[in-house]
């Protein structure tokens, strides 16, 4: 036998040299492994669709009544998508755009009962829409019956209602206010369709409380936001947030309405507003100086005191008589609150509203102070009394004369027009109403009206005002009124396009109050061509003390970086884009011809779609970005591209959506939350579960790991009220109190939250 110095391993396997070693393939690039090459305009349309969460192509679409405008179609189908997919949706379109008829369509199309949550003032104008439809027997509930605290809760009827619409719904964007608690805890399970549009007033917190009204806590998690508790308190990108919370909003601005539905069977237009200003103030700057010295002296309140004075300066702004209100309002703080620290308390709610009446919406902030007020020592009371005592002799002692007054005579006097003039004081209201009483004036005060010749009924007032928009007859000629004076309690849903100015005498605590009361006659079906807005600026020395056109400013950049004010108009463009094209394949990608070279990916991670754009080797989400591109991409040449172009490109995506899976999956367990009870309390009841299976009761452990599974899963703002109600009782919490509040919840939805991905489709543009 021959011997050979080769072993029998040699023999058999191959030898492998370090050069001929290559790194082993990223797994998500090989889970993203991009399928075969189609028409650019069929991976656009399968891009649009699953961007959108559409229906799948054939299946039978909605048949949306005849009354709904061309422009109002696509966004009612894309309200029924989200809701379908999320539980819920925001409706927030710009003012004048018809929201309550979409709202109403999406409604209806469930064939089932709903319910409305709408303000008090607004509920004739709602059953009126509801009577002309012939929509009979629909449960409706103030904002104003749910600030009870407790609320009386409803009556077993409603046990049907799996669906509510909640019209002006920014007013419960404070998770703090009985109101919210409440709507919280009556949607639980039900279908929500939230319609405001002004949703953030001064934060993105604003909008993320709202959606949690029906999201679980870490629903977004895939698109950035592992919890949005955690984002609502700054915790997170808020362009992250912004970008993720847009999927469950419809927020079409004017010009996207007006370009893109052009050519409907029924003509859009608005009128053109034009803006102009006006600086005065209710009295001289010397005695305007001396007022607002005097204000910065007060200090009792703790860390309220700031809030307080600011209210103060607010209503020396609007008039003096609004000003000599709010320090009689004052004075009377001053008593209570001095009567509660010297008997060792705080100042509690209902001696509260006796000082700080709702008097109007502007005034929500006030809500805060019940927890913002510390009790102070007697002397700091006794002070602000002397200094309340001072400044209400320095009004005594007013010059003759309203200089503010004096530029809103000049102005109606000079540009005559029919004109709304706002503030957000009462005493204001009343004060013009007495000062401009030669004039055929009227006014509104919440659910009251009055002419100058009496009192009237508030439709009254309205229907004299603009018969036109409120489908009235005109009105007999001692009642024709050209100047309607309100609060912002008007500045909400109603329509008022027979005047053709509004002037803001007084500025809000938000910039959105500006586009609600503009909102009232700038409007679809408006007679008037161009429409003016004028706003009243405090003088010199009251703005320096305010400093409140920088605040409006700031919360102008809030409002713009939480997607709302128009800015969502791209969610209506993948509309357009997802057309009747046949759907692509899944995975499957194009290239065109562009002036910059980008790769738009289309994936699904986990349960949701995002949208990556990687451009210079950076990948991003961008959905808004994408759709720029996806747009682009109807009009563009093929190209021909090298694949390893996509290639490179998921490579580059590949760590951002490993990022995302790890949210997924920490937010499953609530890793990134440690201080939250409900993630504490998952091990006790798997100890329960334990024990259950060692009696072999199998009943019992289907539902304890049901339990679990709704701890595990987050929670919605009402699911979390409940349980802390029940946490906060008295009496030891044990297991079987868990299981009853867990069993008189609807059944939680296990969202898929496993660490899938998959490329739905890719879109690659090269340099032209």
């Amino acid at each position: 036998m021959l011997l050979s110095s080769t072993s029998p391993t040699d023999a058999f396997w191959p030898r492998i040299l370090s050069e001929q070693l290559v790194a082993v393939a990223e797994p998500l690039t090989v889970a993203l492994e991009p399928g075969t090459q189609a028409p650019p305009r069929e991976v656009v349309a399968s891009a649009a669709r699953a961007l959108l969460d559409s229906a799948p192509v054939g299946e039978a679409p909605v048949a949306w009544p005849a009354w709904l405008a061309p422009h109002q179609v696509p966004a009612a189908e894309r309200l029924a998508a989200i809701i379908a997919r999320h539980g819920g949706a925001l409706l927030a379109d710009e003012v004048g755009l018809g929201k309550s008829y979409v709202a109403l369509a999406v409604a209806l199309a469930y064939k089932e009962p709903f319910g409305l949550v709408v303000p008090a003032v607004l509920v004739p104008q709602w059953r009126a829409l509801l009577d002309r439809f012939g929509v009979l027997d629909t449960l409706v509930i103030t904002h104003e019956s749910l600030s009870f605290h407790p609320y009386r809760p409803l009556p077993s009827l409603t046990v049907p209602y799996r669906l509510f619409v909640v019209d002006e719904a920014h007013r419960f964007r404070n998770p703090d206010t009985n109101r919210y608690r409440n709507l919280a805890r009556l949607v639980i399970g039900s279908r929500v369709l939230l319609v405001t549009a002004t949703p953030v007033h001064n934060r993105i917190a604003d909008l993320l409380h709202l959606l949690r009204l029906f999201l679980r806590d870490h629903a977004l998690a895939a698109l950035g936001v592992p919890s949005l508790r955690s984002a609502a308190r700054e915790r997170t990108d808020p362009t992250l947030a912004s970008a993720a919370t847009s999927r469950l909003i419809v927020a079409r601005s004017r010009d996207r309405v007006q370009h893109g539905y052009a050519a409907g069977s029924l003509a859009i237009s608005f009128p053109h507003v034009s803006g102009a200003t006006v600086r005065a103030g209710p009295t001289s700057d010397a005695l305007l100086r001396e007022l607002i010295t005097g204000v910065s002296r007060l200090r009792a309140g703790g860390t309220a005191t700031p809030l307080l004075r600011l209210m103060l300066l607010r209503r020396l702004g609007s008039s003096l008589l609004a000003f000599r209100a709010a320090l009689l309002r004052h004075d009377a703080y001053l008593d209570l609150s001095g009567r509660a620290a010297a008997e060792g308390r705080a100042l509690n709610p209902r001696e509260f509203q006796r000082c700080f009446p709702r008097a109007a919406e502007s005034d929500v902030q006030l809500v805060l102070f019940p927890l913002l007020i510390e009790p102070g020592g007697p002397k700091s009371f006794e002070e602000d009394h002397r200094v309340v005592g001072h400044l209400r002799a320095l009004l005594s002692r007013a010059p003759a004369g309203d200089p503010k007054v004096d530029a809103l005579e000049r102005l109606l006097s000079t540009r005559p027009a029919k004109t709304i003039v706002f503030t957000d004081a009462q005493p204001t209201v009343r004060y013009l109403l007495h000062r401009l009483r030669h004039r055929r004036v009227a006014a509104v005060f919440g659910h009251v009206g009055r002419f100058a010749a009496g009192e009237a009924g508030r439709q009254e007032v309205l229907r004299a005002f603009a018969p036109r928009a409120q489908g009235a007859p005109p009105p007999a000629a001692a009642l024709e009124t050209d100047l309607l004076l309100a609060t912002d309690l008007l500045s909400e849903g109603l329509n008022l396009q027979d005047a053709g100015r509004v002037v803001h005498y007084d500025l809000p605590w938000s910039p959105a109050r500006l586009a609600q009361r503009t909102g009232r006659i700038d409007r679809l079906g408006s007679p008037h061509h161009t429409i003016a807005t004028v706003t009243f600026l405090p003088p010199a020395p009251l703005a320096d003390a305010l400093a409140i056109e920088e605040r409006l400013a700031a919360k102008v950049g809030a409002q713009n970086l939480a997607g709302t004010n128009g800015t969502l108009d791209w969610t209506d463009q993948l509309e357009a884009l997802k057309g009747d094209a046949p759907r692509a394949p899944l995975g499957s990608w194009a290239a065109i011809s562009g002036p910059s070279a980008s790769t738009v990916l289309i994936v699904r991670i986990a349960n949701l779609v995002e949208a990556i754009v990687v451009a210079g080797g950076a990948a991003r989400t961008s959905p808004a970005g994408a759709t720029r591109i996806l747009s682009d991409a109807i009009a563009a040449r093929p190209a021909r591209v090298d694949p390893a172009t996509l290639q490179e490109a998921i490579t580059a995506a590949a760590p951002l959506i490993k990022a995302r899976l790890a949210a997924v999956q920490d937010a499953r367990w609530r890793a990134g939350d440690r201080d939250r009870l409900a993630r504490r309390l998952i091990p006790w009841v798997l100890s329960a579960a334990r024990r259950a299976a060692r009696r072999g009761d199998g009943d019992q452990l289907a539902t304890l790991d049901a339990l679990v599974s709704r701890l595990a899963l987050g929670m919605t703002a009402g699911e979390e009220f409940l349980l802390d109600e029940l946490l906060s009782r008295t009496e030891p919490l044990t297991v079987s109190h868990l299981l009853a509040w867990h069993i008189r919840l609807p059944p939680a939805h296990v969202e898929d939250t496993s660490q899938t991905v998959e490329l739905v489709a890719a879109l690659v543009t090269a340099l032209a």
